[in-house]
């Protein structure tokens, strides 16, 4: 065998294998969908409940299930790597009041795939001496996407962006039931017929009762009811506006929202409407998601094709 010959079979094994190594890699995920934003947006909420209600094991393992094993942290107080980190900053916030009222969010993909979330917030705090503080800060994260899971944040960039003399206002209950809620979307948007996310959302003996649909009360009603007529989409987005919250016990939320949605259908056609939900929530805060215990939907503007 010649050396020209030689290196010539070792270079076309090189190609061959990196072409082979290419197939076996996921591609990049190039389209930000929905369910996508709204999963993201489940996690920052889900994110700020940790510190608004009394620190314990359960719920900080809650909260380290949504980290990277290498996430990046970046804030006033420093820089950190590595989730197996993260316990040990929890510690100066024992005692404290904490409340995180969200402005805006921003979601965006990377070249690499990434959820890119954006957020601004009002952030207020008590101390155990009882001093007061207050600030606006802007938070950079990266997440991983599959497209369909829960996200783990990759980074967490936290930037004060300045000081504000506002009252304290409990935010867990409208953080709480905001991460419930698109992380509800983001399951109803899927539109492949998957009940078992939903398990982890419905308290013992719910009850469904959609506008476009018979009352629903179990899990096999409800997978029926998405292999349905969910299945006939290719496309769905809702979009929540006038959401409001009332407390009826400490954990237990009567929730009104509206969606806009619009969505379209296997053969091309777009379709709209906006519906009222009223739900009733029980939340156990150890859980990692509140419960709903019942809904009812109204429609304020019927199903019509978009032209």
């Amino acid at each position: 065998m010649t050396l020209k010959k030689y290196y010539l079979i070792i270079i076309t094994t090189l190609l061959l294998t990196s072409c082979n190594n290419s197939e076996n890699m996921p591609e990049p995920i190039k389209d930000l969908r929905s369910p996508q934003k709204h999963l993201a947006k489940a996690q920052i909420y889900r994110w700020y409940q940790l510190y608004e209600r009394e620190l314990s094991d359960i719920r900080i393992n809650n909260t380290m299930d949504m980290l990277a094993d290498d996430i990046f942290f970046k804030s006033a107080a420093g820089e950190m790597r590595g989730k197996d980190n993260y316990p040990s900053r929890l510690e100066g916030f024992k005692g404290w009041k904490n409340a995180h009222h969200v402005n805006n969010i921003e979601v965006n993909l990377d070249e690499n795939g990434n959820l890119l979330l954006e957020t601004d917030i009002n952030y207020q705090n008590i101390q155990p001496n009882g001093d007061k503080s207050s600030y606006t800060i802007h938070y950079n994260t990266k997440l991983n996407n599959d497209g369909f899971n829960l996200p783990d944040f990759n980074s967490i960039e936290i930037i004060p962006t300045g000081e504000t003399t506002e009252t304290f206002v409990d935010a867990y209950p409208v953080n709480r039931i905001k991460s419930l809620m698109h992380y509800w979307l983001a399951n109803m948007e899927r539109l492949d017929g998957e009940v078992t996310p939903f398990k982890e959302l419905l308290a013992p003996n719910f009850e469904l009762n959609f506008s476009t649909s018979s009352r629903i009360t179990s899990i096999e009603s409800l997978k029926t009811w998405l292999n349905g007529t969910p299945k006939q989409l290719q496309e769905s987005q809702h979009f929540p506006k006038d959401f409001s919250i009332k407390n009826i016990t400490d954990n237990e939320y009567e929730v009104t929202v509206s969606f806009n949605w619009k969505g379209t259908t296997k053969d091309g056609t777009k379709m709209k409407a906006v519906t009222k939900h009223t739900w009733y929530v029980l939340d156990n805060i150890n859980d990692r998601f509140a419960k709903i215990l019942k809904v009812d939907v109204t429609q304020i503007s019927p199903l019509e094709v978009v032209k």
